[in-house]
């Protein structure tokens, strides 16, 4: 039967933040309703993502909130006569959705075809001995591989090839990792746990590659053929430990050219193959002895590494994608910033900078969490930087990792540990890892003694040499103008050069402006590296002489970014700022964002109006603020950032928002949500508390409207700043009190706009800017949503409590109770 052109098309989302998915799935997902928009289609946008930004989107998409699971989707293939998904936005999730409705038989039975990737290849990709066939087809070497279907078949198999072995199981029910098996005992107790969670009783067992290096290949792919290779990412830390747990350089650092054309070709290949048309990400094992690679894993949906290299080459890959989901090709789109030439996105991207992600972890906040590092990914999100070298880029991510989680980058004190306790650490790599590694430099460890305990490349350690070297010239040269210098130019913060000259960092800064007259420039982030005229709104520091950055001009308010995600505020916090930017434009402002979360959503091309990719440091944001001149600057709340700029005198807006929750776990039947401007009370509505502590749209009955009218009249005795604030009831013997009332915590803030349809976010801003706002009452959503927090303890294998504090949610979700 002839195909009719696609009207009706169903995104599906990732769901909830949590380990291993941050925000860049829904980040990609604006960006293509964004360009969907445009057309005659009728978009449908599904998740259980309880801090969804897309319902409020000024585009026009259905916004559909419920379980990620077969059975609520085909309900929705139904009743929305859908006739395309597009699983390319939601991350593992949605390709898993995507086979198993293949599997049910209803995409054939409803005429739904999938956009982007084929039910074949999700089928192939999704079991991996298929995938293996298809890659001998084009001759590329493939890891010994099998499916079994009980333990006798995986222990023979082990037994021929040698351990260790990985084993994953296969159509997973939740989000899984291969796990490393180093012997028999190892491989019978992690494979009881991998048949429960597998949907066809099966795991997969390979050959491990552990010790190689892991590189990463981002390309795209038109309907026509056209490929290109975005991106090219190498590993700090060699196959045995999770790529989103390791350092990340951009462009590779080690490879000779014949290895560098050697994956790129295979990436390509792989992309035809498949058929992909979009982004696929494919990543490699290669054998540092010989050159010789595997291909370790496949990847054709946005995730963290396609949201790096956006980041990192200035190339807009998920508008470039949308372009060719929508039927054009990689010769017919043109980009934006491009003043002359015709064809850009044809172009692969050229850097002219290093890029850096570096993992961060929350074990501070999870006392018992093994912090060792391996194939199971335990960090919670990242942080990225730019310099002009390897060492300026890592320092800068180094120090980017703000000072409330810095202690927990370096799980042990490495300066106070014994050898034995040192050499264990950088045998057995764990959170961290680089400060140990640094120790070990300092205490005269050599390169070649390093490389061959850890496995990683010689080359970095020579990097990391150079800035022990570096330390040790600073310590020994107090105010020495030259060391201050190169210093600078190799990415040491004020913060750190003050560290080591036992003074203030004010002084720091005052003898480096006024004495060594050594001063930021900025360079703008683009993917042409200037080979053609680009107009970026996207820029980085380093300490050369020639400053691509021209001042803002006009009316301009500089915004303070989430910085990495943790635990407590996460993709909460990323919904917040997203509107709040939104709001900022409407009454008239030029947005300037800093931040440097990799995976942000506020990252997204066009949402702001100038971008720093800079650490969220007291030194970057005063050179930011010397820079532009913002007439005026805001931050969500008071947290150390905006304490340290504030004790320097600087005036910051903060909205009146509490960053971590509101009060936890105390005992309380009802919430509601009200406004106070300059005195007049607003009550928005009523949402219930259950014993789990989960949030149920209720409408308000007479009965307790009658009962909840004058607590809310008298609750302006607890307040004594205009905002949006949440007051906790409790009912005792038929009679309502008032627990507390607090700001609007950033945790409940998304949900709580979608569940009475307001722009809470905006709404703050607003009255943070202006003292006052328009408040437009509208009838609570009636469906029948609990929200939930999501928490990390199972990836951390711990076991979670019985009241886990919502300060160490991770993400939130809808469920319903319908």
């Amino acid at each position: 039967m002839a195909r009719s052109r696609a009207k009706n098309i169903l995104i599906i989302g990732a769901g909830p933040t949590q380990i291993g998915r941050d925000t860049e799935s829904e980040a990609a997902a604006v960006q293509i309703i964004k360009n969907f928009a445009e057309t005659d289609r009728n978009l449908f946008y599904v998740t259980s993502d309880a801090n969804s930004v897309i319902p409020r989107l000024d585009v026009d998409v259905k916004f559909i909130e419920a379980e990620l699971t077969v059975n609520s989707l085909i309900q929705i293939l139904r009743e929305n006569e859908i006739d395309v998904i597009l699983p390319v936005a939601g991350n593992t999730v949605a390709l898993q959705l995507s086979e198993q409705l293949n599997e049910s038989g209803i995409l054939k039975e409803l005429n739904v075809r999938t956009m982007g990737v084929t039910t074949t290849t999700i089928h192939n990709i999704n079991n991996p001995e298929l995938m293996n066939r298809v890659l001998k087809h084009i001759k590329e070497p493939t890891i010994p591989t099998t499916v079994v279907e009980n333990v006798t078949d995986a222990l023979r198999f082990a037994k021929r090839v040698g351990f260790p072995v990985l084993i994953k199981p296969i159509a997973s029910l939740t989000k899984t990792n291969r796990i490393k098996c180093d012997n028999e005992h190892q491989l019978m107790e992690m494979l009881e746990s991998a048949f429960k969670v597998s949907i066809t009783n099966q795991v997969a067992v390979e050959k491990s590659v552990v010790g190689y290096k892991e590189i990463e290949m981002i390309v795209i792919r038109d309907a026509e053929g056209s490929k290109l290779l975005i991106n090219g990412g190498e590993n700090f830390n060699p196959i045995g430990v999770h790529s989103g747990d390791s350092i990340i350089f951009s462009p590779t650092q080690t490879l000779t050219d014949v290895e560098f054309q050697s994956l790129r070709t295979a990436a390509l290949k792989i992309a035809e193959i498949l058929k992909i048309k979009g982004v696929c990400h494919v990543q490699f094992a290669l054998d540092p002895t010989d050159g010789k690679h595997f291909i370790t894993r496949i990847n054709p949906f946005f995730d963290r590494s396609s949201a790096f290299a956006a980041r990192a080459t200035g190339y807009p890959i998920a508008n470039v994608v949308a372009k060719i989901l929508m039927g054009q090709n990689l010769r017919e789109i043109k980009l934006s910033g491009v003043q002359r030439h015709d064809s850009l996105a044809l172009i692969e991207p050229v850097m002219d900078h290093i890029a850096v992600r570096f993992p961060t972890w929350s074990f501070a906040s999870f006392k018992n969490a093994n912090q060792q590092l391996n194939t199971r990914m335990k960090s919670t999100g990242s942080v990225m930087a730019f310099g002009r070298s390897a060492e300026e880029a890592l320092q800068k991510a180094i120090r980017s990792v703000d000072s409330t989680t810095a202690a927990e980058q370096a799980a042990l004190d490495e300066s106070q540990l014994s050898e034995a306790q040192l050499i264990n650490v950088l045998i057995h790599p764990r959170a961290g890892e680089v400060y140990y590694l640094l120790e070990a430099i300092r205490r005269g460890y050599t390169v070649d003694e390093l490389a061959k305990m850890t496995h990683i490349d010689a080359f970095y350690f020579y990097k990391l040499r150079h800035l022990v070297k570096l330390e040790r010239r600073l310590r020994d040269n107090r105010f020495d103008m030259a060391a201050l210098q190169e210093a600078k130019y190799f990415g040491f913060g004020d913060t750190q050069i003050a560290h080591l000259w036992q003074v203030r960092s004010d002084e720091v800064r005052d003898f480096r402006i006024k004495k060594a007259h050594v001063f930021a420039t900025y360079k703008g982030v683009e993917p042409t590296a200037g080979e053609f005229p680009y107009l970026t709104n996207t820029y980085y520091s380093t300490f050369e002489d020639e400053d691509e950055a021209v001042r803002t001009t006009g009316k301009k308010i500089l915004v303070l970014g989430t910085a990495n995600s943790q635990v407590g505020t996460n993709s909460a916090a990323e919904y917040t700022t997203f509107q709040t930017i939104q709001r900022c434009q409407k009454l008239g402002y030029k947005v300037i964002l800093i931040n440097n979360n990799p995976n942000a959503l506020t990252l997204i091309p066009d949402l702001a109006d100038k971008i720093y990719l800079e650490p969220l440091t007291v030194e970057n944001c005063l050179n930011i603020i010397h820079q532009e001149k913002p007439d005026k600057i805001i931050a969500q709340g008071k947290w150390e950032i905006v304490t340290q700029l504030v004790l320097r005198n600087v005036q910051v807006e903060q909205l009146p928002v509490s960053r971590t929750t509101r009060s936890e776990n105390i005992e309380a039947d009802y919430m509601g949500v009200i406004s106070s401007i300059n005195g007049s009370i607003n009550l928005f509505g009523v949402v219930g508390i259950d014993e789990d502590n989960m949030f149920i749209p209720i409408e308000v009955s007479e009965a307790l409207k009658v009962k909840v009218d004058p607590l809310i009249k008298n609750a302006n005795q607890h307040i004594t700043n205009n905002g949006i604030y949440s007051v906790i009831i409790k009912e005792n013997m038929h009679q309502l009190q008032i627990v507390s009332v607090v700001p609007l915590a950033v945790q409940d803030l998304p949900f709580l706009s979608f569940a009475f349809d307001q722009d809470f976010a905006g709404i703050i801003t607003e009255i943070t800017l202006n003292g006052s706002s328009k408040i437009e009452n509208h009838p609570i959503i009636q469906g029948g949503y609990r929200y939930s927090h999501v928490y990390p303890y199972t990836q951390f294998g711990l076991k979670k409590p019985q009241n886990p504090p919502f300060s160490l949610a991770i993400g939130a979700e809808f469920q319903s109770i319908k």
